[in-house]
């Protein structure tokens, strides 16, 4: 004889409610003295079992395992996804929130709008003598922009610049003294690192 307890034939064999809503019940030992032996599983993307009874199922929106869950990609760069009601029935209750050094608001059940300013973030321009600025805060690409403070001339994306000081330069007429090298004469500057005056 066979007796699965999870079977329609034999529904007084689970207890009233058997297994609840979006679970499996599943009876290992089919021996008809076997009793109390069935299991119920949840049903996926839910997680949770229960030995003769019904299970505890947790469908947290933001695992891995439940893609389908958050749309795209999720939640975006510098971003976490937090899911404030783990329970099985409770869906699109997730929310992404800005994680440092990005700020902005949190969205629910949707990408958070982040803003990340590379400026902001340590020294990117290598400290004094250059000007930072970033123009696409949306996302960390490394397209920030130095550029060096007059009279220094120079730029580079994404890293510092390479800053020039050429104290002979028109562009920096008060570099050399008043009456500079007199007539009929030429100024070289033969370092023009911006810390090499004079």
């Amino acid at each position: 004889c066979v007796l699965d307890e999870c079977a329609a034939a034999c529904p007084s064999c689970v207890p009233a409610g058997g297994c609840g809503a979006n679970q499996t019940c599943f009876d290992n030992d089919t021996d008809p003295a076997s009793l109390s032996d069935w299991t119920c599983t949840c049903d996926s993307p839910a997680v949770g079992a229960q030995a003769a009874g019904s299970a505890t199922c947790v469908l947290d929106e933001c695992a891995t395992a439940c893609a389908t869950c958050l749309p795209g990609s999720g939640c975006g760069v510098y971003q976490t996804c937090t899911d404030a009601d783990t329970s099985a029935a409770s869906v699109s209750d997730w929310s992404c929130s800005c994680v440092s050094p990005a700020t902005g608001a949190s969205q629910a059940a949707a990408p958070a709008e982040c803003s990340y300013d590379e400026c902001t973030v340590g020294t990117p321009c290598g400290g004094s003598g250059q000007t930072c600025l970033d123009t696409n805060i949306s996302v960390p690409a490394s397209d920030f922009t130095c550029q060096c403070d007059a009279p220094s001339v120079g730029s580079a994306t994404g890293a510092p610049a390479n800053c020039v000081l050429d104290e002979c330069a028109a562009a920096c007429p008060s570099c050399v003294p008043a009456g500079g090298c007199g007539a009929n004469q030429t100024c070289f500057d033969n370092d023009t690192d911006p810390a090499s005056l004079s």
